[in-house]
């Protein structure tokens, strides 16, 4: 297995803006010039750099110059853009933490929300995970309704790292029966 590199090689090859989130290099590496932008975006849109014939993620490298050591577990991008290395996006989390800051992927469009068609009519649904258990949160009359009640729970179960439909700014009510959510 090859060492991991050290901060010190790391400031040695490249020099970070923090406002920017951005690499550049410091030295004549191949076809990259001195000053020129360090690395590709790769297929899952996070940015990696080779350093030393390893490719390394900007965010990781981002942590590891400015405070001196690698992080100890996963990096989360506090907006949820992949591109946005800046240091004050990036926060130490768990996989857990690190899992509910995802935005939906799923046809309603937001997070959270699925429907079902019964024989009358088609019924929102609002759910959400937590330490692997996944509690419905009730029928909703329209998705809105579902997301909102999503968001609600959201962040009563995970606080900083709740990803929501509705910006943080709105803080709507949180709905009857959320009291059987898992702790």
């Amino acid at each position: 297995m090859k060492a991991q590199i050290t901060a010190e090689r790391l400031r040695e090859l490249l020099d970070y803006v923090p406002e920017t989130g951005l690499f550049y290099w410091r030295q004549q590496r191949g076809s990259a010039a001195v000053g020129r932008l360090a690395g590709i975006q790769g297929p899952s849109g996070y940015r990696l750099i080779r350093i030393d014939k390893r490719r390394h993620f900007a965010h990781r490298l981002a942590w590891l110059y400015v405070h001196g050591r690698h992080p100890t577990c996963e990096i989360d991008h506090v907006n949820g853009n992949p591109t946005d290395d800046r240091i004050a996006n990036l926060r130490q989390c768990s996989r857990f933490e690190n899992n509910r800051n995802v935005r939906a992927h799923n046809a309603t469009g937001f997070k959270g929300v699925y429907r079902e068609e019964g024989c009358r009519r088609t019924r929102w649904y609002a759910r959400i995970s937590r330490n692997y258990m996944r509690c419905r949160i009730g029928p909703f009359a329209s998705p809105e309704e579902a997301a909102a009640a999503y968001d609600a729970a959201a962040r009563l179960l995970h606080g900083k790292f709740a990803r929501t439909n509705a910006p943080l700014s709105a803080n709507p009510e949180i709905p009857q029966g959320l009291s059987g959510l898992p702790n």
